[in-house]
């Protein structure tokens, strides 16, 4: 599968849960808001793994912690239906950040080849964050460190 197909699904899956109202888990709706748990927490961001359902930062007994393994049982089968088999993922790493620069998300995912690599997603719209290059045109934001 081509990494970039697997960035555009896991983009998608963590877009759901970044606006606060997901219905990525059938057949209930889930309400919640991680970046306001986010903003809660000393760090300003919690960080999901989706693959193994483990969240860092986030409030025990929390909204977040009781939802995360809806979500990581969900996604399976929200792969499937894009096309995507939930084994080429090694890692699916989310982190949704909040603090004084805004709202945002970092989506870093490893597939079953080893290539890992993270995009940065920014505002309630999640839109890729960009950033200038040396002749002043709008391109996308590479980041070098991914999450770990």
């Amino acid at each position: 599968m081509k990494h970039n197909k697997l960035h555009g699904v896991a983009h998608n899956y963590a877009d759901s849960i970044a606006g606060g109202l997901s219905f990525i888990v059938p057949p209930q709706v889930i309400q919640l808001d991680v970046f306001a748990e986010a903003a809660s927490n000393n760090n300003g961001y919690l960080v999901a793994d989706f693959l193994t359902g483990k969240l860092q930062g986030a409030f025990p007994e929390g909204e977040v912690e009781h939802a995360s393994p809806l979500f990581k049982s969900a996604f399976p089968e929200f792969c499937e239906k894009h096309n995507v088999d939930v084994l080429d993922y090694k890692a699916f790493l989310v982190r949704f950040i909040a603090d004084t620069d805004g709202i945002r998300f970092v989506v870093t995912i490893e597939d079953r080849t080893g290539r890992r690599s993270s995009r940065e997603y920014v505002g309630s719209q999640s839109k890729r964050s960009e950033t200038l290059d040396k002749l002043g045109r709008r391109r996308p934001k590479i980041l070098d460190t991914p999450l770990d």
